[in-house]
């Protein structure tokens, strides 16, 4: 993956590779003073040692746009997957099932799965998806016909994948639509060695029981959701006040 100013206009893009008991009565009001202030003392002193409440989840808005019907089975499974990395960063994923004709309001975000590149796109052989770079974008691309390549698996009008190829396939699309949120929501992050934010991932990684981000990926992503979340919110009118005179 990699930023292409020119040829794709900074489109960033992911490339696939093969691979108690009460007081006594007799107590006197100077004990029971005690047993209050020790009491209280002790609330105090839980409370303080109780971690600090966690701020709400930033919640992102996806919606899921499969243009030509290319993968029905794929939705639920590939849903499932990004949620589960993107909750391990500690943001929400709130989805919904769109198509081509839907509108997007400013804090969603459009996952938009194609069933291979493009004609004249002018992109890496082999990418699995991709997103406009030089600011918070609302679109990214995923491309199914190398997602399967990046499988070893091939979609052929006389065979249909069977049920398992099916959820390989729906988890491995949303380990790339996981991968192209963070570009969309945090632009200026770099690629990482290895990992989920790798510029090539490939089948080892596509199909190994866990993905999530690193730390500094996972805190970039949530500072990035609660831009994004913010872009959505009506702006508030200037405050009009009347001054009184004499």
């Amino acid at each position: 993956m990699g930023h292409f100013d020119r040829g794709v206009q900074g489109l960033v893009v992911l490339a696939a590779v093969l691979l108690g008991a009460g007081r006594h009565p007799s107590a006197s009001a100077d004990e029971t003073e005690g047993s209050l202030t020790s009491s209280r003392e002790t609330r105090e002193a839980r409370a303080a040692s109780r971690p600090p409440a966690r701020t709400a989840a930033p919640r992102l808005r996806l919606v899921w746009i499969d243009v030509l019907d290319s993968a029905p089975y794929a939705f639920e499974g590939a849903a499932r997957e990004t949620s589960a990395i993107l909750a391990d960063a500690g943001v929400v994923a709130a989805w919904t099932l769109g198509d081509s004709s839907t509108v997007t309001a400013a804090d969603e975000l459009k996952v938009v799965l194609m069933a291979g590149v493009a004609n004249g796109a002018r992109l890496p052989e082999h990418v699995m998806g991709g997103t406009r770079g030089g600011g918070q974008s609302h679109t990214t691309w995923i491309y199914l016909s190398n997602v399967l390549w990046a499988l070893g698996l091939k979609e052929e009008p006389t065979r249909r994948l069977s049920l398992q190829e099916e959820e390989q396939v729906a988890r491995a699309l949303g380990r790339v639509v996981a991968h192209e949120v963070v570009h969309a929501v945090v632009p200026d992050l770099v690629h990482s060695h290895g990992g989920l934010m790798a510029e090539k991932l490939g089948r080892a990684f596509l199909v190994q029981a866990r993905a999530f981000l690193g730390p500094a990926e996972q805190k970039a992503l949530r500072a990035g959701a609660e831009r994004y979340a913010a872009a959505g919110e009506p702006a508030r009118a200037p405050l009009t006040l009347a001054v009184a005179g004499h």
